[in-house]
């Protein structure tokens, strides 16, 4: 692993005494370079932090009592009873869609600020989600089902445009699940893949392939009042493919920027956010912006974590900003458009030992940072430039020479 210019947490630091309060993290981030600046984060404000997850997290060397666990296949009450710290947290924050409903629960039985229970219900739940942005007009024609049967009828109508359909279980994210659905396509394997379900049940989505360039807006929200923090553009090989690349800012025209974040604004009242960080996925194509998903958490892909603070130079950091909207009802102002560029950039090993594609990617001159990307076979580059007009061809020029 090979790093530089990386936010160095201590989790000394980030376990303060309680005199400012504490926030309860539900899960961390897969990469140390989230999770060290979430923990970071809170430092920042004079928070202590404690963490409580589903899965072990005694890697981020805080001491045992600030460490919960909670069985994510218990009901959501025996859930929240088992992650609760010994006393009130001053916020709870979450890094991952499937702890947006218990993070909802605990922040409303703690009486702080949040998305609101039946928010987080409607944004854990695709269908739910497409019904509530209807009246909007930000979806491509879709229908919901539960069953194999629903999924040949939905196929069959919705496929008799002859356009390609995506399928989506209804409740997880991250692309588990999802499958492109034309005229050759299995539906029988396509349905088991409802088994991705944080649910556990079979419900699924099925909705039209909207043709055109990927998308994310983040930002928080209070009661009604939204503040976008960024907008980025992702770069992918195909439909449905991953992202091998993120960057801020756009790169879109002015009036396209503006109605990407237009769509973000009317998708984050829709689906009803009461107060918290939310991300936005969107396509742009012929027709407008269509959304993808909302979030009810700020998202990843170091958007937040580094991409939107190298961009303005440190002054906007998501994480921090988020904590002191929960913590303290404080509202950031509106951001200012990007001084510099900042860009993800996903580079393949090709069987070449991690460590050595980050010491090659850190002698480009735009590299300040380059680390193996946890569960997959790539390092990932973080790419900044001066100009925010030269990013693309910066993102460019470290994935060819990467290769």
């Amino acid at each position: 692993m090979t790093t530089a210019h990386t936010p160095a947490a201590n989790p000394t630091t980030a376990d303060h005494d309680d005199e400012a309060g504490t926030v309860l993290y539900l899960g961390l981030r897969r990469s140390p370079l989230e999770w060290r600046a979430e923990l970071d984060a809170a430092a920042a404000r004079g928070l202590s932090v404690h963490v409580a997850s589903d899965a072990d997290v005694s890697h981020t060397g805080l001491p045992g009592h600030r460490l919960g666990s909670f069985d994510r296949g218990a009901p959501l009450p025996e859930q929240a009873a088992q992650a609760s710290p010994g006393r009130a947290p001053a916020a709870v924050a979450c890094w991952g869609d499937k702890y947006v409903g218990l993070t909802a629960l605990l922040a409303e039985r703690f009486g702080v600020r949040g998305i609101g229970t039946t928010a987080a219900d409607v944004v854990t739940d695709k269908a739910a989600q497409r019904r509530a942005m209807e009246p909007y007009g930000l979806n491509p024609p879709w229908r919901a089902g539960r069953t194999a049967d629903d999924l040949r009828t939905i196929a069959a109508e919705l496929g008799a445009a002859g356009k390609p359909l995506v399928f989506k279980p209804a409740h997880c994210s991250g692309g588990r699940g999802m499958a492109l659905i034309t005229e050759d396509t299995g539906l029988d394997e396509v349905f088991a893949l409802t088994s991705a379900n944080y649910s556990k049940t079979s419900d699924f989505l099925v909705e039209e392939y909207v043709d055109g360039s990927e998308h994310s807006v983040s930002g928080v929200v209070s009661e009604g009042t939204v503040r976008i923090l960024g907008v980025t553009d992702k770069s992918v090989d195909g439909p449905l493919s991953p992202s091998w690349a993120t960057a801020v800012p756009s790169a879109l025209t002015e009036t396209e920027v503006k109605d990407l974040k237009r769509a973000a604004e009317q998708a984050v009242i829709a689906v009803g956010l009461g107060t918290g960080g939310f991300h936005v996925d969107l396509r742009l194509g012929s027709g407008g912006p269509v959304v993808l998903e909302v979030g009810g958490r700020l998202g990843g892909d170091l958007i937040n974590s580094h991409l939107i603070p190298c961009a303005h130079q440190d002054a906007v950091r998501p994480y921090e900003a988020l904590l002191a909207l929960l913590v303290d009802g404080e509202l950031p102002d509106e951001t200012p458009d990007p001084a510099r560029g900042a860009a993800m950039v996903l580079l393949p090993t090709s069987g070449r030992p991690a460590a050595e594609v980050a010491e090659a990617a850190l002698t480009h001159p735009r590299v300040v940072l380059a680390e193996d990307w946890p569960g997959t076979d790539t390092v990932v580059a973080l790419v900044v430039t001066d100009d925010p007009a030269g990013l693309p061809a910066a993102v460019a020029d470290v994935r060819e020479s990467a290769r």
